[in-house]
């Protein structure tokens, strides 16, 4: 790969991380496929604090029409009357005048699977909006109406052509068994499709990728006059070529989505690409492709390439901005199956290079406790209005507990990542041989009644979800996470108070790497590299330490109050601490406080969806 495309992509790197912040998504055909089944791979990126939730939505017949609004400003929609079974991926955040429309993931019981991935900015200025358009409803009616995957693309066209879409811009993936759809969408009532051949592989890094939409898909000839009329394509030139004409300039070939692209790409094919070239709607493999190389796509981080800049630190915030990174919510891997209730969901939650992949079936009874709170139709009705106190840290949630996890090892990278990632992948190797032999099992009590093998794959998803639940507490606990005390209250709009922190020395003394207290006394460290600030939060905006001393049996440390306040969610959060000596060597601590909110009226802007990355 070039060197000068390496450099370029050092020099524009700022600008290209704020216009893709967003996830990835690998299709492979059925006919690519190494078990000759369609596979869906997808990273679901999202900046801001969250928790994940996994529901089952069970079937239901309604018996009269029910009218729901999801986005407060948003078009009223219809439910069907009839739904099939959904297993829901829910990534729920506190935004104080909204919810997320764009994170979701949704199989539904007639096979179908729904993702998608951010594709603005598009050229559109003056979109088409019907009754305040539609954004979270193309994929909760999608996974409510569709009985196949092109039959989801004629729900979204009908909704879109109805309301017109509110998101900046947008790449829908719906599969089935059979075949992938793809539908890409402009903001208002553009939108191009195009089906991903069976013996073809799809990537997706948040830009348009359908070039030459199919002949004969809804919306075309509308498609291509309305992008002749504003000046984005001219007949002259040659053929239309829809991610040229409706991508924004800045959007276009950006180097933040490009080098993703690429990457993802050579990791299927096995060769380098080039960089200057166009890159081509979907490629042929030469091999059969599994969920193997989709787990290297969705882990990349650029190893071996010259855009690996971490320089042995955490990757998950290089400037490059890998596939994986560190706003990284969820990773999945769907192969779906004739025997729906078979189709294999494999998740890794949070990063998935420090997440092992873990067995879930869609025929499973019931979520794993602790994956999954509340109600799925209450969980629906507030998707857009979620109380702050509902981000409030539990250990009673996996989410967390696989977080604490990616947060310690994120701060000592250089020291844990390469014994914690050996751990699990030697774990996730156990899962995949069982996953090998408990599918023949299954199928045998899939002959012996319904009741009795969706009881086998529930108990058997809440044991593995368990096990890798106790196999991630394991390793939380090898690294050495200090106990410090952080301030039971913290008022997010105070910026006049500073927060101490104190650090019992006995915990330095217990350390178990070895007595460290010598090695972090008040004049030891190192103020300008230690941080402190809440968890899920960027540290780039936490507060720096301004002064350390020692007093009565403690380091107490000093901050500055920190630019994390602005996008704190008022709720019992985890507060970490990392704390660096002048010889470079780092700890990682973790407390917990209460964060509020004053009686000041809090800045309004300061916990906006677009704050929050929610157009992602």
């Amino acid at each position: 790969m070039s060197v000068i495309f390496w450099v370029m992509v050092a020099l524009t790197v700022m600008l290209a991380a704020r216009a893709a912040r967003a996830c990835t998504t690998v299709l492979v055909g059925k006919d690519a496929s190494e078990t000759g089944e369609v596979l869906v791979g997808h990273n679901e990126d999202s900046n801001g604090r969250y928790v994940i939730r996994t529901h089952l939505v069970s079937e239901v017949s309604r018996t009269k029409e029910t009218v729901i609004r999801f986005e407060p400003d948003a078009a009223e929609l219809t439910l069907p009357l009839e739904r099939p079974k959904l297993f829901w991926s829910e990534a729920r955040p506190y935004v104080s005048d909204g919810g997320v429309s764009f994170c979701d993931f949704y199989v539904n019981g007639n096979g179908v699977v729904i993702c998608s991935d951010n594709c603005r900015p598009s050229r559109e200025d003056r979109p088409a909006l019907t009754n305040g358009g539609i954004g979270y409803g193309v994929r909760r009616l999608t996974a409510e109406r569709a009985r196949s995957a092109y039959n989801a693309v004629e729900v979204a066209v009908e909704l879109v052509d109805k309301y017109g879409y509110i998101g900046g811009g947008r790449s829908y993936h719906f599969a089935d068994r059979n075949e992938i759809w793809v539908m890409q969408i402009v903001n208002g009532k553009s939108y191009a499709i195009k089906r991903v051949p069976d013996d073809h592989v799809y990537v997706n890094p948040n830009h348009y990728t359908i070039r030459q939409p199919d002949p004969g898909t809804p919306g075309l000839e509308k498609l291509v006059a309305y992008a002749t009329e504003r000046g984005w394509y001219d007949p002259a030139q040659g053929p239309f070529d829809f991610a040229r004409a409706y991508q924004a300039p800045a959007g276009y070939r950006a180097l933040s989505n490009l080098h993703r692209h690429i990457r993802g790409l050579e990791i299927i094919l096995d060769r380098s690409l080039d960089p200057e070239a166009d890159l081509p709607f979907s490629v042929k493999p030469t091999r059969k492709i599994g969920a193997s190389e989709i787990k290297k796509v969705l882990r990349c981080h650029f190893e071996g390439t010259p855009a690996d800049v971490s320089r042995g630190d955490s990757p998950h915030f290089m400037e490059t901005r890998p596939v994986c990174v560190g706003i990284t919510l969820e990773s999945y891997i769907v192969q779906i199956r004739k025997n729906h209730d078979m189709t294999l969901i494999r998740r890794a939650l949070g990063c998935p290079c420090l997440s092992p992949y873990t067995p879930w079936y869609f025929g499973m009874l019931t979520v794993p406790a602790e994956y999954g709170k509340g109600e799925p139709e209450e969980a629906l009705r507030t998707h857009f209005a979620v109380p702050p106190e509902e981000m409030s840290y539990t250990t009673m949630e996996a989410w967390w507990r696989y977080t604490d996890l990616q947060m310690a090892v994120d701060v000592l990278y250089r020291e844990k990542a390469a014994t914690v990632k050996k751990e699990l992948a030697e774990f996730e190797e156990v899962l995949e041989n069982e996953i090998r032999c408990f599918e023949p099992l299954a199928a045998e009590h899939f002959e012996r009644g319904l009741d009795k093998a969706r009881g086998l794959l529930t108990g058997s998803v809440d044991n593995w979800a368990t096990r890798t639940l106790s196999k991630i507490e394991t390793l939380f606990s090898t690294l050495g996470v200090l106990e410090f005390d952080a301030p039971e209250e913290i008022d997010i709009n105070d910026t006049k108070n500073s927060p101490l922190v104190r650090v019992p020395l006995r915990n330095l003394e217990k350390h178990p790497d070895g007595n460290l207290r010598g090695e972090f006394g008040a004049d030891d460290i190192a103020l300008d590299r230690t941080f402190f600030g809440p968890g899920r939060v960027a540290a780039s905006s936490w507060s720096k330490a301004l002064t350390a001393d020692v007093d009565e049996g403690q380091l107490r440390l000093l901050f500055e109050t920190g630019e994390w306040r602005k996008n704190s969610v008022p709720c019992d959060t985890d507060m970490w601490l990392i704390l660096e000596n002048k010889k470079g060597r780092r700890l990682v601590g973790r407390a917990f406080s209460v964060l509020s909110v004053s009686k000041v009226e809090r800045d309004g802007s300061a916990n906006t969806r677009a704050a929050n990355g929610l157009d992602l």
